[in-house]
């Protein structure tokens, strides 16, 4: 992209570092950066600012850290556009988990409310490429747990599909940071492969009703599964106490 010198205005208030970031940030919010443009050198917006060059480092840090930008090393290196995702929120949902902020069983609670909705916009959303990729997952996860493997990453996935189904980004982000977490945490936790199958059963119930457009035993089903990961998430943390 371009230097445009008008872009940037020198700072007054706020620690250099900040304003500098403060400035980045709402070029990209306004559109002004897309995902995939590169930014000005350090260089070039340490002309730009009248700062010196480890300032706009620190700034870049700042973006970094934020998940705005993401720093590209090499003589095609620099500091980019980053396209939206949930790492930043899924960092700080973990950290919330880790603090005590918020409790498994917190997270549990919250993805019975967002499931039900995403499930409500999915079984009305739902394409037949939607219906074969559930298919593909319950296959997988079959597959896996009659070689006596634990399958953590089909049953995060199986969730995932489900709220890309709906068709709706913000709802995918937030079931991914969710599950991202709940993910983490059930992999240290591991549950007996009775409770895996189980698992697998609740979904090919979930999809076969979703594929029968039967919305009521869907959700019901739904319900039944989360309420289910709640408890065994308390037992399992409750015999770690012990």
């Amino acid at each position: 992209m371009l230097l445009n010198s008008n872009l940037f205005t020198p700072f007054k208030t706020k620690r250099a570092f900040e304003e500098i970031a403060d400035q980045i940030r709402e070029l990209i919010y306004s559109g002004v950066f897309k995902p995939g443009d590169k930014l000005p050198s350090e260089r070039e917006l340490a002309g730009q600012f009248k700062a010196g060059r480890m300032v706009v480092r620190e700034a870049f840090r700042t973006l970094e850290h934020s998940g705005l930008i993401y720093i590209k090393q090499g003589s095609y290196g620099g500091a980019f556009i980053k396209d939206a995702d949930a790492t930043v929120m899924t960092r700080s949902i973990s950290d919330m988990v880790r603090i005590g902020n918020v409790t498994l069983q917190n997270l549990t609670e919250a993805r019975l409310g967002i499931e039900m909705f995403v499930l409500e916009l999915a079984m009305t959303r739902m394409t037949d490429d939607d219906l074969e990729l559930l298919e593909k997952n319950i296959v997988g996860a079959g597959d896996k747990i009659r070689k006596g493997v634990r399958t953590l990453d089909e049953n995060t996935a199986f969730h995932v599909l489900l709220a890309k189904a709906s068709k709706n980004p913000l709802c995918e982000t937030i079931i991914k940071s969710i599950m991202e977490v709940t993910k983490s945490f059930m992999s240290s936790l591991k549950p007996e492969m009775a409770y895996v199958n189980r698992v697998l059963d609740y979904h090919k119930e979930i999809f076969q009703s979703i594929r029968e457009k039967n919305f009521q035993n869907a959700r019901e089903k739904m319900e039944e599964h989360l309420l289910d990961i709640n408890r065994k998430v308390l037992e399992l943390t409750g015999n770690q106490k012990s």
